[in-house]
């Protein structure tokens, strides 16, 4: 039976926008039962909550440690000898934009390749929340290349730490019962949201 240890304290900061700070109630860990064994994540030093799932492996609650970056497909939808326009997709921004692409980050990443590829050319021409295109100059190897240098940027811009939280109501709970809730799937599922939703 797994036991996920979520942020108990508010972030240190006051910047809740800044990626890289645990917020309160973020999935930061999954451990089998007992739970931890360090003296910071015992629920005595008040620093995280215990969330013990009893019908699932720890295999199976791995999903709720998922970082909320992007998750990208990049794909040519045209080309013109070596001008091509490719696009890049995300599925992991949420239903309200969070996390949606930035034009001044996509033209920052686009100067960069223009910088190590100079005769790219690489222009965005289009944008929105999930997805954005560029345009290229470029043959086959070095169109490839580019591709995989966007996508491994891509996958590093990050909106939040941790995609899935614990909800107000499961904040309140476990504050108020000592830091620790016990139940199935399903029951563990009222506590938690999914970032994607918000």
């Amino acid at each position: 039976m797994p036991i996920l240890l979520a942020r108990a304290k508010p972030p240190y900061k006051a910047d809740e926008g800044e990626p890289g700070l645990w917020r309160q109630g973020e999935i930061v860990q999954a451990f089998p039962d007992p739970g931890p064994t360090g003296t910071q994540e015992q629920l005595a030093a008040g620093n995280f909550w215990w969330i013990k799932v009893t019908d699932k492996t720890l295999a199976e609650v791995q999903e709720y440690l998922q970082s909320w970056n992007h998750d990208p497909t990049v794909e040519q939808t045209s080309a013109n000898g070596d001008d091509r326009i490719i696009q890049v997709t995300s599925t992991m921004v949420s239903a309200s934009g969070g996390n949606q692409f930035e034009a001044a980050k996509v033209d920052e990443l686009l100067g960069e390749i223009n910088a190590e590829y100079p005769t790219a050319n690489a222009t965005r021409t289009g944008i929105g929340n999930t997805f954005f295109t560029f345009s290229i100059t470029a043959p086959v190897a070095a169109r490839d290349e580019i591709i995989e240098r966007i996508n491994r940027a891509v996958r590093d811009w990050s909106y939040r730490r941790r995609r899935w939280y614990i909800n107000a109501a499961g904040r309140t709970y476990l504050q108020n019962n000592g830091g620790y809730v016990e139940g199935t799937a399903a029951q563990v599922a009222n506590y938690l949201r999914d970032g994607l939703l918000d």
